[in-house]
């Protein structure tokens, strides 16, 4: 059985009820049942209180490929399936990727499961939708600040959150105000000097959650310190959720060995913000010393 590393900062669990043993049961209708590090982020940022979610505000960062795709689409149709007429908007770090996301990899997920007869999907360039029979809609997040006026949102999810600016937020949070169980989720890896955004709620989540703060914003995080050797396994396992279950550890070595500067490998394997550390990690053991001793 898989155990996954512990986030490195997190937002403490409560004794509060929670939705997520419900969204873990749309991502295992799915065919992608929840690892525990999955299953424990949407216990937690889904926790209420009579219904009423604790938290507006959900950020998660962590490395790349780990699978947070998987809690994004569980979350979005949990939402729309659990209450008639709910507005769901989805962005990525572009339409482009947004549209792809949601044709080529959650729409035969839906079309493959016990849930594709309440779903149909629109392709309509400009106007794609994921709709449910009861009246839920999913739309694609134009990022202008002024896409979302005028309408109402109950769930805004932005993924790759490195690669978008403020007016994302800008864009959905007016349209959440009179919505009293309305949620934003932003998700994604470390960013670069241009993520602003991004490394604002990234600033603030880990003060909330050293400080232990359970309502109004929920944080979790998996990486690296920055003084950590990116060349040791052990660095690995303890900043990457899905290793050994989604990732084998001989691809981070070959991924190590390959991806140039090291502060690339840095930011998408070990969620480090790579302008920061830069390429230190080779001050520690030589690349070609490194590469030498695994012949």
């Amino acid at each position: 059985m898989h155990r996954s590393a512990s986030p490195r900062f997190a937002t403490p669990a409560t004794d509060r009820a929670s939705f997520g043993p419900a969204v873990a049961g749309v991502a295992a209708a799915l065919g992608t049942p929840f690892l525990d590090w999955q299953s424990m982020v949407v216990a937690r940022a889904l926790e209420h209180e009579n219904g009423r979610l604790a938290y507006r505000d959900v950020s998660v960062s962590l490395p790349r490929q780990q699978g947070k795709s998987v809690i994004a689409q569980a979350v979005a149709l949990h939402r729309m399936i659990s209450a008639p007429n709910q507005r769901v908007v989805y962005a990525a770090q572009s339409r482009l990727k947004a549209r792809e996301r949601l044709f080529d990899l959650w729409w035969p997920r839906i079309r493959r499961s016990p849930l594709a007869g309440m779903f149909t999907l629109s392709r309509a360039t400009g106007a794609e939708s994921l709709r449910c029979s009861n009246g839920s809609i999913l739309t694609l997040l134009s990022t202008e600040e002024s896409s979302s006026h005028g309408d109402t949102l109950d769930l805004a999810i932005l993924d790759e959150t490195w690669a978008v600016d403020e007016a994302a937020e800008q864009s959905v949070k007016p349209a959440m105000i009179t919505r009293s169980n309305a949620q934003a989720w932003c998700l994604s890896a470390a960013g670069t000097v241009k993520s602003v955004f991004w490394r604002g709620k990234v600033d603030s989540g880990r003060t909330s959650a050293e400080l232990g703060v359970t309502e109004g914003s929920f944080y979790v995080e998996w990486s690296a310190p920055d003084d950590a050797d990116p060349t040791d396994p052990a660095t690995w396992w303890a900043s990457m959720p899905s290793l050994g279950a989604l990732i084998e550890e001989s691809t981070v070595a070959a991924d190590l060995a390959t991806i140039k500067p090291l502060s690339m490998f840095r930011r998408s394997h070990l969620n480090q913000w790579g302008d920061e550390v830069a390429d230190s990690g080779w001050a520690v053991i030589s690349r070609d010393a490194w590469m030498a001793a695994r012949l």
